[in-house]
């Protein structure tokens, strides 16, 4: 079975906990006899000590990554007979560690929607509560920490329910960013909250 897939994609699940998860998503194979996917991953690059089937889904949560390793994961498909193609392209991420920028120092109930999000046809709104009155500043983040998108600073906000901050897909420099995660950072006085957001075309 020959492997077709465009592209494969790796989304953090839970971020900031002790055992975090991360959500894997892949293009679907287009060949008449297929039957499934499975997902490998492993902490050696195309060396994988575990596999999941996910039957005809083409997303994946794998749960129970340990913080301080390098997490390595490829799909591949397999078809009616039991052939399986080749591994897609292999996508990576590190799990962090509790002392770093993306890790949030408490649980404010904040998340965006829809996410994944595909900046070419819509954007993710930005979802938290406050429970007073507030300063909040909202920033978009690579996952090298780098800053990329200051989307407010210092604004006042009211307590209650907040869905109205959006984010666009842009930087700050005004271009669409490439397909990948990302995190908003939310800071809620002397508080933060990390949002992980995929963004896939």
């Amino acid at each position: 079975m020959k492997n077709r897939f465009q592209k494969t994609f790796i989304l953090p699940a839970v971020f900031g906990f002790l055992i975090p998860s991360v959500l894997v998503t892949w293009n679907p194979n287009n060949e008449n006899d297929l039957a499934g996917y499975k997902v490998y991953w492993g902490i050696q690059s195309r060396r994988y000590d575990n596999v999941v089937n996910s039957g005809l889904d083409t997303c994946s949560t794998i749960n129970d990554l340990l913080p301080g390793n390098n997490y390595y994961f490829a799909v591949a498909a397999y078809d009616s007979s039991g052939n399986e193609s080749q591994f897609s392209e292999e996508v990576s991420i590190y799990i962090e560690g509790d002392n770093n920028l993306l890790t949030e120092n408490e649980n404010l109930d904040s998340y965006n929607f829809p996410n994944p999000f595909n900046p070419l046809e819509e954007v993710t709104h930005l979802r938290y509560y406050l429970d007073q009155e507030e300063i909040v500043r909202i920033d978009i983040y690579k996952t090298n920490e780098s800053l990329i998108r200051n989307l407010f600073a210092d604004v006042n906000k009211s307590s209650g329910e907040h869905f109205e901050d959006i984010w666009d897909g842009k930087s700050n420099d005004g271009n669409y960013v490439p397909n990948g995660i990302y995190y908003a950072i939310i800071r809620i006085g002397d508080k933060k909250k990390v949002i992980t957001i995929g963004v896939v075309r």
